[in-house]
């Protein structure tokens, strides 16, 4: 891209669009938000917008102005919640994508999607119809953008935490949720097979790993993962209930077993007497480790990238963060 030219980035207000426009900074970057959604750091330039209307939802004028003026498009906006309607998931991450594929085209500039390691489906894993749902859409959106008539790059990126230092977030993920069911002690079975790898970075260093890879023009599909040092479930359920120890609870460990045994053995032998809250738990652990394996790691990241920083210092820092500002009660432990 031209230096001179900035890049047209949508979900300026979201998880990794925050950071990106951080990493971009003031005069390299116009934002597009939702009205009335969350926006990009101080003197960051937006422009309010829809990703689910054809021409983003811009003004004509508008949206020529700026196809006149960019460099590039990053594609970052999604629904990245398994819980929301389909119909909506698709708005907005299939056809969300295809309109800011059309701004590109018209403009004649390169596009950026910023997708997701959940594209890529464990072979016989469980799934549940929200995380098909999610995979599906994103799968679509990166086939939209193989046909493109611009040079076009697809970054899968992993699980997200907060920023690496502040574990601060604009929006908490499915992450969060997961470690509220560990630190609480409501988490007793954990469908995911022991020595099973969690896969995650904080948002700021995706930021920096999508910036580094747009400064070098690249194209194709990459990968922006933790790869070799990602998380063992272990490790991540000790920083879990270490955060609950410092909170001066007690909290039992939970029994890790396979996401196949639970969906196909155990849900099925218990049915409807089953707890309903019980089995939303399972079913959000299933959703949130759906790319992991039990053998192996996920892609490791694109060559040349930045090294991610302390993992546990992160992950740490995202547990504060959030214990902070989340009302959490801990579950009574039967004897």
């Amino acid at each position: 891209m031209d230096p001179v030219r900035p890049y047209l980035l949508t979900g300026a207000g979201g998880v990794i669009g925050q950071s990106l426009a951080t990493a971009l900074g003031p005069g390299r970057v116009v934002g597009v938000v939702r009205r009335g959604g969350n926006l990009p750091g101080p003197g960051i330039e937006t422009t309010t917008g829809d990703v689910t209307a054809p021409g983003l939802g811009l003004d004509p004028p508008v949206r020529r102005a700026l196809a006149e003026r960019v460099g590039g498009v990053i594609h970052s906006a999604a629904v990245t919640s398994f819980t929301r309607p389909p119909d909506e998931i698709r708005r907005v991450n299939t056809d969300g994508t295809a309109h800011a594929l059309r701004l590109a085209e018209e403009a004649g500039v390169p596009l950026h999607l910023v997708s997701t390691v959940y594209v890529r489906q464990r072979g016989g894993s469980a799934e549940t119809g929200r995380s098909r749902a999610y995979r599906e859409s994103k799968q679509a959106a990166e086939d939209l953008v193989r046909a493109a008539r611009v040079p076009w790059s697809i970054l899968r990126v992993t699980v997200v935490t907060g920023d690496s230092r502040t574990g601060a977030t604009p929006r908490f993920q499915g992450i969060h949720a997961a470690m509220k069911s560990l630190v609480t002690g409501d988490a007793h079975l954990v469908p995911v097979a022991p020595g099973s790898y969690l896969d995650f970075l904080p948002r700021d260093h995706v930021a920096a790993c999508v910036l580094a890879l747009l400064e070098r023009g690249a194209t194709g599909e990459h990968w922006i993962t933790a790869g070799e040092r990602a998380m063992t479930i272990e490790r991540f359920v000790d920083h879990c209930l270490r955060f609950a120890g410092r909170r001066g609870w007690t909290v039992p460990r939970p029994r890790l077993v396979d996401s196949e045994m639970v969906h196909r053995l155990i849900l099925p032998a218990f049915g409807d007497s089953l707890a309903a809250d019980l089995r939303k738990r399972l079913e959000l652990f299933t959703d949130i480790v759906g790319p992991l394996t039990t053998d192996e790691r996920l892609p490791g990241p694109a060559p040349g990238l930045p090294d991610p920083p302390d993992l546990g210092a992160a992950l740490d820092a995202a547990l504060d963060y959030w214990g902070a500002r989340v009302r959490l009660v801990r579950q009574e432990v039967r004897t």
